[in-house]
């Protein structure tokens, strides 16, 4: 009697072991190694196919609340052939960041654009880069700047300052500039995904403006594959955006 006992309580202490096993291994989630559950290509409301990947995270970011960067004026080399007018431009770039001073260092943009010192340049673009989306129209020109460093670090900032921008109709805007100066055909293909689900009235009458516009060969061919990507049609002309715009588009919901 008591070996019967014994026996029965330990296969109901094993029984209770499988149950529990097998409970949980029901509870989890099946998953295969290695797959995405997002396919290569999704369709947008007009039916045109959009790569997957082309909509980009629009997770705020901000240097505005970080330390300033410290500017790399250049004035520590030994051959520092800066004339009076570089120097004197490059001082009151590093006052206005110190002095957070934005509208003393717009001020000093379009100059810093067009001086030849390459450090004077990257400076520029790390003072407007903390003040973060508010310099953005500022920011822009830099995107095609003869100097690589200049330009990957322009970019940087951009896509950062962007990033914090919550307005679809001034993000596109920002958008249409950048592909209006832009050359480098990796850039353009990054930044041209900023149009895709986007509400499609916006996008098409901002590519539009782009390809009219007569900005870089590259940006208004890269314009070209983003409309078709919106639309689903090839480009033609602007008349017939419009007409794509009267007869196709269909406004998001609760507009």
């Amino acid at each position: 009697m008591k070996w019967a006992v014994i026996c029965s309580l330990a296969a109901s202490v094993v029984a209770f072991t499988v149950f529990m096993l097998l409970r949980q291994e029901a509870s989890e989630p099946e998953s295969v190694s290695g797959e995405s559950p997002m396919e290569d290509v999704s369709v947008s409301g007009n039916g045109a196919k959009v790569p997957a990947g082309s909509v980009r995270s629009t997770e705020p970011q901000s240097r505005r609340n970080s330390d300033k960067p410290v500017l790399d004026m250049g004035d520590d080399d030994e051959d520092d052939n800066r004339t009076p007018a570089e120097k004197a431009l490059a001082e009151r770039i590093d006052k206005a960041l110190q002095d957070e001073d934005f509208k003393a260092l717009v001020a000093c943009a379009e100059e810093a654009q067009k001086c030849g010192d390459d450090d004077i340049r990257q400076s520029m673009v790390d003072a407007l880069g903390w003040f973060g989306e508010k310099a953005l129209p500022e920011l822009t020109p830099f995107l095609a700047d003869d100097d690589e460093d200049v330009r990957d670090s322009a970019m940087n900032e951009w896509t950062m300052a962007l990033s914090s921008v919550d307005d679809e109709a001034v993000k596109i805007k920002t958008v249409e500039l950048a592909m209006g100066v832009l050359k480098n055909e990796d850039a353009l293909e990054d930044i041209s995904g900023e149009y895709i689900g986007v509400d499609e009235k916006l996008a098409v009458e901002s590519l539009a403006r782009v390809i009219d516009g007569g900005g870089s060969k590259e940006g208004v061919e890269k314009a070209k594959e983003t409309y078709e990507l919106v639309t689903g049609d090839e480009w033609t002309d602007v008349s017939e955006a419009k007409r794509w715009i009267a007869e196709e588009y269909e406004p998001p919901e609760g507009s």
